[in-house]
């Protein structure tokens, strides 16, 4: 995790919309820095983000300013990119992002790069005046605009006035179709599709959107069926500003003639006609350009709340916490011979067990038996392993399973000594690779509809970036389950805007070690180990906790039969929920030591930790009962205590029902020590 800031910057009113999932609206910038002249440049920007807030939604201008990419720029920020010299300004399409961030540089986004942002931080649908297309001659020049390719590509809807006037608007409409983009008109009988400044192209599209709420039913099932494509929704000019077009396509041939006299080319050439266009008529153009913006606006607005409210009213009951990560089958050998065990190629007696394992999977199963429901992304092969695999776990676990025929089934041999210590694990983990992002972008809407993302080590780092990438995009919390010593860095080498996402996580000793030394870039020389007497423990481990803590809301760190010593932000203490905020936290991290009541007997230690994870998990998630941070723990030192009296990893039942559960919490909150470190 680099500790410079991520390049891009969501304001806090837009991370907040985003969080609760209210209407929100993307506005480009390039209208600022290269669309229009001063002053009505941030004029018709700020008027454009009003008449966005009277409709119902947030608005949320993109630019760049210094080389960081600001969602949601201040009245102030909007000043300080107008008043800087156009020859200073790039005007930043996808290619020319690197180069602007890299070189700190300012500027406006293109209809191309505002949908790349906006769907980086999770905004559905964006306004703006009118896309880039094919230029006149296109065929002859290959001058397209990027903008196509990004609708092609990108899941954002676009609502716009069409294809601005000055290109080859046939043609563009022609390569959106061979792109598998889905363009409608919007309240234009017929499918007439405007082109900017008239309100008839003289081209038509397939389908015609009357209202907005019917364009949210299409972006609703557009969503569900995660194309991984844009919508093109082409709304018309208002009467009353519309063009007359014979003197609007006189006044852009002559434009064009003068731009091809004084060599314009490349990304300038657009700028150069809308500038010559507005002279021509008497600056016409540029009262019809800024009504049309704002109709955008408001159409945009408009859907944007009608989607909301259909979304709303898909959610039926609890939403799920979602777990992506590990399924395993498990084979347990349990010495009995009295010699000591080692790695002598000597035989020991020893029971053998199979069970239904793997830490996204046990932590899931916990989950599914105390919260209710929840679920799990995980993968199979299509072998006998994965038959008793499956008739071990509960059928709402196999919903969203991925099945690998190319590859084996997890298979994880576990060697505990006589004590029940585990001793030596050998696992065949290649199947996990086959969740890949596109597996888990085909199951996108699982992220979007969870309270909570649970996230094993197991993935591969790919796949751990995707399952980052939609907790971004829709504004998911993730709990991070480190899962093994040699594995539990490996997110944090990822980009600091994606592990930003992580806001809780539960290391042993070994792997809180790993992680700390792939956030700081430091080795750990403290060599830490459960058998140290108690007091040094917690001071050794909570220096550790003190390097990282301040990326976190929550770090539950695990000591073995000692406990866990947990690093929070202080907010939470008294607000549990703050655990789950995706906002960092302005006040110092509490440690805190709980230890639990000592157990007489212990069966089997191998799903302890899972148990305590979905434990922790479901009381703080629960809203029929409101629980505080003491109480977390205990639900999960209660749900630990059974998983140890049990001979599986999961117990075949945790408590009779959720009273019981309850209880017995109150039960362990007055039998637990705490202690403030």
């Amino acid at each position: 995790m680099a500790t410079k800031p991520p390049h891009i910057v969501v304001h806090p009113e837009i991370r907040h919309a985003l969080s609760q999932r209210q209407p929100i609206v993307a506005l480009e910038s390039t209208i600022i820095t290269h669309g229009m002249p001063v002053p009505q440049n941030v004029e018709t920007a700020l008027q454009v983000e009003e008449v966005v807030r009277q409709n119902g939604a947030v608005p949320a201008t993109i630019g760049i300013i210094d080389g960081c990419i600001k969602v949601g720029l201040t009245q102030h920020e909007l000043m300080a990119l107008a008043k800087k010299p156009r020859a200073e300004l790039i005007k930043c399409s996808r290619r020319d992002l690197p180069y602007v961030v890299a070189m700190r540089q300012s500027g406006g986004t293109t209809v191309a790069a505002t949908m790349i942002v906006a769907q980086r931080v999770g905004i559905q649908i964006f306004a703006t005046g009118g896309i880039g297309g094919v230029h006149r001659d296109g065929h002859l020049t290959l001058d397209v605009s990027a903008d196509l390719v990004e609708l092609g590509r990108t899941p954002v809807a676009v609502v716009c006035s069409g294809v601005k006037s000055i290109l080859d608007i046939p043609r563009t409409l022609e390569y959106l179709e061979t792109q598998g983009v889905c363009v409608a008109s919007f309240d234009s009988p017929g499918g007439v599709f405007p082109d900017f400044y008239t309100r008839d192209s003289g081209c038509k599209v397939p389908y015609n959107l009357s209202t907005a709420a019917d364009a949210a039913k299409l972006l609703l099932a557009w969503r569900q069926l995660n194309l991984q494509s844009g919508v093109l929704i082409g709304v018309p000019i208002p009467a009353e500003f519309a063009a007359e077009k014979a003197s609007i396509d006189a006044a852009i041939e002559a434009a064009n003639a003068e731009a091809q006299a004084q060599g314009v080319s490349g990304k300038e050439v657009t700028p150069f006609l809308l500038a010559h266009i507005s002279g021509l008529t008497k600056g016409r153009s540029l009262q019809a350009n800024i009504a049309l913006i704002k109709n955008n606006a408001r159409i945009a607005a408009q859907i944007a709340c009608s989607l909301q409210q259909k979304t709303a009213g898909e959610d039926h009951g609890p939403r799920k916490p979602l777990v992506v990560g590990a399924s395993i089958l498990d084979l347990s050998f349990k010495v009995k011979d009295k010699h000591d065990l080692h790695l002598d190629g000597a035989t020991y007696k020893s029971v053998t067990k199979h069970a239904a394992g793997g830490v996204g999977r046990n932590i899931a199963e916990g989950i599914f038996k105390l919260h209710g429901d929840v679920n799990l992304i995980s993968a199979v092969g299509d072998d006998h392993f994965a038959h008793m695999l499956r008739q071990l776990m509960p059928a709402a676990l196999q919903r969203h399973l991925v099945v690998d025929e190319r590859n084996a089934t997890s298979l994880c041999s576990v060697i505990f000594d006589r004590s029940g210590d585990c001793r030596l694990i050998l696992g065949d983990m290649d199947i996990h690779d086959s969740i890949t992002p596109e597996a888990l972008l085909a199951h996108s809407e699982l992220f979007r509809q969870a309270p909570l993302i649970v996230m094993d080590s197991n993935l591969s780092e790919q796949a751990m970036s995707c399952t980052l990438q939609l907790a971004q995009r829709f504004q998911v919390p993730v709990f991070f389950e480190p899962t093994d010593m040699f594995i539990a860095g490996k997110p944090f080498k990822l980009k600091n805007e994606l592990t930003q996402h992580i806001r809780l996580l539960k290391p042993n000793l070994h792997e809180l070690k790993a992680i700390v030394e792939t956030i700081t870039g430091q080795p750990v020389e403290l060599q830490l180990d459960t058998k140290m007497e108690r007091s040094e423990l917690l001071k050794q481990t909570k220096k550790l906790l003190k390097q990282i803590d301040m990326h976190f809301n929550c770090i539950i760190a695990t000591l073995g039969n000692h406990g866990v010593l947990l690093s929070c932000r202080s907010d939470a203490e008294t607000d549990p929920a703050k655990l789950l905020s995706l906002s960092p936290a302005r006040e110092e991290h509490t440690t805190l030591f709980y230890a639990p009541a000592k157990l007489q007997r212990i069966v089997n230690v191998s799903g302890a930790g899972d148990s305590f994870c979905a434990g922790f998990i479901t009381a703080l998630l629960r809203k029929q009962t409101e629980h505080t941070l003491d109480e977390c723990v205990a639900a999960g030192f209660a749900s630990a205590e059974r998983a140890l009296l049990s001979e599986s990893a999961v117990p075949r039942t945790y408590f009779k029902d959720a009273q019981t559960f309850e209880s017995y919490v109150q039960e362990i909150l007055h039998k637990m020590q705490r202690q403030r470190i």
